[in-house]
């Protein structure tokens, strides 16, 4: 498997976009004033939910493809 292989990459954008793009919205359309919006956006997606669906990602997908190669 050559590294870094395709889902590296997915998941470094899946990360670092949505860290940009609150990044963004922060300095833009101030949604780190609406209230829960940050626990929201920062706590729960971008701190639980982002991880786990990498890491899911990571073993997932690199496992299937070894068994559609037949290793």
């Amino acid at each position: 498997m050559p590294w870094p292989p395709k889902v590296f990459w997915v998941g470094a954008f899946l990360f670092y976009g949505w860290t940009a793009l609150c990044w963004i919205l922060e300095a833009t359309a101030k949604i780190n004033h609406i209230k829960l919006a940050p626990l929201l956006y920062a706590s729960i997606i971008g701190t639980w939910l982002i991880p786990l669906l990498m890491s899911v990602m990571y073993f997932y997908f690199p496992e299937k493809a070894e068994k559609a190669r037949g290793e």
